[in-house]
Parts: C-alpha cells; sequence; structure tokens
C-alpha cells in the first residue's frame, strides 16, 4: 500500500476545517496523515455566533460546528492552542511555538484575520495588552471576557457602525449596560447600505436606546488610575465609558506566509486551484487568501474556496 501523504493545516477556524471536510469527503482519509494546529485551545466553532453568545441567547457550548470527538473518529491529530510560528517551505517543515516541529507533504495556510484596531493614543496598556476595558470582538476567549466583564460595568462604547459592532452593542445592552455606538463613516453599515437606508437603520438602532455618533474619528482613549473612563474624538469632544469594544475590521493574518517568502499583496495571493503561486505544495483558504485580486469575509465564497482546493488537492 503507498504511503500516506501528510497534510497539515495551520489554523483551526472555520475556513480550514470546511476545507477539512471537502478533502474527508473526497476519501481523503484513507489519502492523507492530517494534523491541524489551531491557535485556540477548542475544536471549530461557529464565529459567526459570537454574537448570539454575548446577548446569551446562545450557549458557548451550542456553537461548536466540530467537536473534539469529530477530529479523532476522522483519524485527525489537533494540535489545539498550539501555534505554527514558522514555515521552512524549502524543508516542508512547520515550526510550532511549543518546540515541535513536524514535515508536510501539503500544506493548507487557514489563519484567518483579527481584529484591526485603528491607532489611538492610550489603547495599549503595553506591546500586546489593550488598557483596561478595551475589548476586540473576534474570538471566543473575547466574549467570554467581555461577558464577564459586563458584569462590573455600566456604560460601554463601541467604535464601529458595520453589523458587527450593532450586534455588539445590542449584546452588551441585553446585560443591562448603557450604549453608544461610534462611526467613522457618514451612515451605519455603510459598506452594505445607502443614506437613505442608513437613515432608516439610525432610527432603529436609537428607538432601542442605543446612541449613535457618526462622522467621529476617535483619537484618544483614557484611563485614570488604571481604570477606562472614556475616549475622546478629533473634534475635541468625547464620551465617557468603562467599557470600550473595539469592532472597525479585520486584517488578514499573513505575517506567517510573508516570513516564509509567500507572495502577499492585501493577503496571501493564491492561483485558481488556491494554492500559493509560489509552492505548489501549498494551499490557502480563508479570509487569508486573495484570488484574483479579491478578499472575501463571507461564508459563501469560503466554502467555495474550500471545494476547489479539495478538488484540485
Amino acid at each position: 500500500m503507498a504511503e500516506r501523504t501528510r497534510l497539515v493545516v495551520v489554523g483551526n477556524g472555520m475556513a480550514g476545517i470546511r476545507a477539512l471536510e471537502e478533502v474527508l469527503a473526497r476519501g481523503g482519509r484513507d489519502r492523507f496523515n492530517i494534523t491541524v494546529f489551531g491557535d485556540e485551545p477548542y475544536g471549530n466553532y461557529n464565529r459567526i455566533m459570537l454574537s448570539n453568545v454575548l446577548a446569551g441567547i446562545d450557549d458557548p457550548a451550542e456553537i461548536y460546528l466540530n467537536t473534539l470527538d469529530w477530529y479523532s473518529d476522522n483519524g485527525i491529530e489537533l494540535r489545539a492552542g498550539v501555534r505554527v510560528v514558522r514555515i521552512e517551505s524549502f524543508a516542508h517543515l512547520v515550526h510550532a511555538d511549543d518546540g515541535t516541529s513536524l514535515r508536510y507533504d501539503k500544506l493548507i495556510l487557514a489563519t484567518g484575520s483579527r481584529s484591526f484596531f485603528p491607532p489611538m493614543t492610550g489603547l495599549w496598556a503595553d506591546d500586546k495588552t489593550l488598557a483596561d476595558g478595551v475589548f476586540g470582538f473576534r474570538t471566543l476567549d473575547d466574549t467570554a471576557t467581555m461577558i464577564a466583564e459586563a458584569e462590573n460595568r455600566s456604560k460601554a462604547v463601541v467604535i464601529g457602525g458595520g453589523l458587527l459592532g450593532l450586534e455588539a452593542a445590542r449584546g452588551l445592552q441585553s446585560r443591562g449596560l448603557t450604549v453608544d455606538v461610534v462611526h467613522a463613516g457618514p451612515t451605519l453599515m455603510n459598506a452594505q447600505l445607502d443614506d437613505p437606508a442608513g437613515a432608516i437603520l439610525r432610527k432603529s438602532v436609537e428607538a432601542l436606546g442605543i446612541g449613535v455618533h457618526t462622522d467621529r474619528r476617535t483619537t484618544e482613549v483614557t484611563v485614570s488610575d488604571g481604570r477606562l473612563t472614556g475616549i475622546r474624538f478629533s473634534d475635541g469632544t468625547g464620551l465617557d465609558c468603562d467599557m470600550l469594544v473595539i469592532a472597525t475590521g479585520i486584517r488578514p493574518n499573513v505575517g506567517l506566509a510573508q516570513r516564509a517568502g509567500l507572495t502577499v499583496e492585501r493577503a496571501i495571493v493564491t492561483d485558481d486551484h488556491m494554492r500559493s503561486i509560489d509552492d505548489d505544495d501549498v494551499y490557502v483558504v480563508g479570509e487569508c487568501a486573495q484570488r484574483r485580486g479579491q478578499v472575501y469575509g463571507l461564508v459563501a465564497p469560503l466554502w467555495e474556496q474550500a471545494k476547489v482546493l479539495a478538488d484540485h488537492l
């Protein structure tokens, strides 16, 4: 019997695991030895449902797409909570932050995206830690921390008037906080809505008791005695708050690919088979992939990418 190909997946999010499901559906279990590395210490979960967890509608356990049993049932080694820090493409090796290295025949990069934090004075307590009361809204851990902190906070501001920001605002309001939304654009959800539709949405949001502040650029986060006290705008005005959620978009995680010498523009550049244009043994899927100039953050095109990748692999 021919030796099985070693397939390594970097990223345990929705796109990477969907690609694996497509590979398994094509008989991949008999052809590959599969290892998945994931930053987070969990199985794969539905990031879209985090807003429901924040609002208390769903329990965290209800948003898992693949339980830990699914990995073992399919013969997949899951290295949960282990981050790949370096790829040696010439030697076909990945190096992880726990000191281990693993050889691959085929590699799938599904490193996804991270929250984008705009430049603001006082946003960071140090190089890696956000100031007191400041949160991104991207992961299950972010959500759990926000829920815990909401218990002893009273006034929240959400920066970002897109869908995620509005969902975060409603979720925090449902936990008893007073909430304001601050948006740099002239209308809420301006990526999806024109001005008249944005005006209707604003009325609806304000009718829920959520304050809306558009055309405002936040330049400073104010902290006193180690505790968040508010934010200031470029025009000198500001808002008091003791909780701040940043929902100003995402940026693809491309550092690993860049260090490995792969071509990166807005994201990791692929051909029409979802392979890196530099390396036939490296595939890319999800929000970290750029195909024909496009980078997608929506589920439908990512599912399509997963199918194309699996067909080719």
